[in-house]
């Protein structure tokens, strides 16, 4: 407003130097204004007018369009305890208990009271860890807030709307929530469309397709994935390259058989590798590609990681059937190279191909073989979800362990990663002892924590 720059100027020079300008001002404020017969009055006078003018002097707008209303929301509400939980949680800056919160929310089709949202959606927006979370449980009124601030248009991703082709114009994290729902709804689809615009697609999304498609290979996946090994993103070869090693039958399994076939024998207890040009990473390679049923004509895996090796390092052949044992699930691979070296630094990865009792029985061995702090970064690398056999297992080395900085580092990962069914755990119903060291208290609260937000939702 010009007439207010006016009156800020005359002020400035002062009025014996500039007059104020009253014809610039309102009607109402120029009348009023003119009645002072004093300059330094009539400027008072207009600037105390014209500012209670600029807040409230508007006229009301009469062709203001209301905003739309959100769709109806049937989910029930959540009980009073959760809700009181959930404002204890969105002050706590405790992210990974707030996911795991809405994840048992989504699980049990609850709704968030609306007055809370946009507070969800404010953390998720500064956390991208909880996103996806809170895309699950924000519903019609999530769609809402999202078309009002474009910051939180992450609201959507978990519920394209529909009609829309998600695939070719959603935003980064409808595409990957269209794709993982797609490959289960509508596999042929799924791969129609990203086959389509696959060439077109900049690395990462490429890497993000082949991440999900992991997850339901199927046979007629080949002819694709061998023609993603010329990509021309190293990550993406080398995603096709492993994903092809898992497809049974497949050509490249044949071809890396083929190659190590020649180079390999069993003589007495000894077995025996020839490595072209001395490539112990090619050797490593073909290896890890090479199908599990290859080494039947050798031996068994028990009998295969306790030879000896020659022409080649032993640690070479072991590094390669990990991964075998890993992309094929191959418990027996897995089973034999954890009986010949159970402190491996790969325990974490490993053991995850293993049963739940196995691997609660494979855990419970290297505890009572291994160090603590060995059994700690174990604790940290174990990838989620634990099974309820591991969280005991775990929970229970933590009840008698002592007071050392490896062990308090374990109890952190532990107490939040153990699954719902062990925290009826002592550790987690009975409070420490007076003066127990802070882990031991920061343990018991977050157990506790977490077995009272079940309850509250169950």
């Amino acid at each position: 407003m010009t007439a207010w720059a006016d009156l800020v100027g005359v002020a400035l020079l002062g009025t014996r130097r500039r007059a104020p300008d009253l014809g610039a001002l309102p009607p109402a404020v120029r009348e009023l204004a003119g009645a002072r017969t004093e300059p330094a009055d009539a400027l008072l006078t207009a600037s105390a007018l014209l500012t209670a003018y600029r807040r409230a002097g508007w006229v009301p707008e009469s062709a203001a369009e209301p905003l739309p209303v959100a769709e109806t929301d049937k989910r029930p509400y959540l009980p009073d305890a959760a809700r009181e939980r959930l404002a204890r949680l969105l002050t706590a800056s405790r992210p990974e208990l707030l996911a795991e919160w809405l994840g048992v929310v989504a699980e049990k089709g609850l709704r968030v009271p609306p007055e809370r949202l946009p507070a969800l959606a404010e953390a998720a927006r500064a956390k991208p860890v909880l996103r996806g979370p809170v895309a699950l449980i924000a519903g019609p009124a999530g769609r809402w807030l999202a078309g009002l601030n474009p910051e939180w248009r992450f609201l959507t991703a978990a519920s394209p709307e529909p009609g829309t082709d998600a695939w070719r114009f959603g935003s980064p994290a409808q595409r990957r929530s269209w794709l993982a729902v797609a490959l289960v709804a509508d596999p042929d689809g799924a791969r129609a469309a990203f086959t389509a615009s696959w060439d077109s697609e900049p690395a990462e999304v490429r890497a993000t397709v082949l991440e999900l498609l992991g997850e339901h290979l199927r046979a007629e996946d080949e002819p694709f994935l061998e023609a993603a090994l010329g990509d021309r993103a190293a990550s993406v070869r080398q995603q096709a390259s492993a994903l092809l090693a898992r497809v049974p039958g497949s050509a490249l399994g044949r071809r890396m058989a083929e190659r190590l076939r020649p180079l390999i024998r069993v003589s007495g207890d000894v077995l025996e590798v020839e490595v072209p040009d001395g490539d112990t990473r090619w050797l490593r390679q073909v290896v890890a590609a090479t199908p599990p049923e290859f080494w039947a004509e050798f031996g068994s895996p028990a009998e295969l990681v306790r030879m000896a090796v020659s022409g080649a390092p032993a640690s070479v052949l072991r590094e390669g059937w990990t991964v075998v044992a890993v992309r094929h699930r191959d418990t027996r691979w897995a089973k034999a190279l954890f009986d010949a070296d159970p402190g491996r630094a790969d325990a974490g990865t490993l053991i995850q191909v293993l049963s739940p009792p196995e691997r609660a029985k494979v855990l419970a061995r290297l505890i009572r073989q291994a160090r603590p702090e060995a059994v700690a970064r174990l604790v940290v690398d174990l990838p989620a979800p634990w099974p309820p056999e591991v969280g005991t297992v775990l929970l229970d080395w933590l009840a008698g362990r002592e007071d050392t900085r490896a062990v308090a580092h374990a109890a952190v990962t532990i107490a939040r990663t153990v699954p719902p069914q062990c925290l009826g755990h002592p550790l987690a119903t009975t409070a420490p002892e007076p003066g127990s060291a802070p882990w031991r208290r920061a343990l018991a609260e977050t157990l506790n924590f977490r077995r009272e937000m079940y309850e509250e939702l169950a």
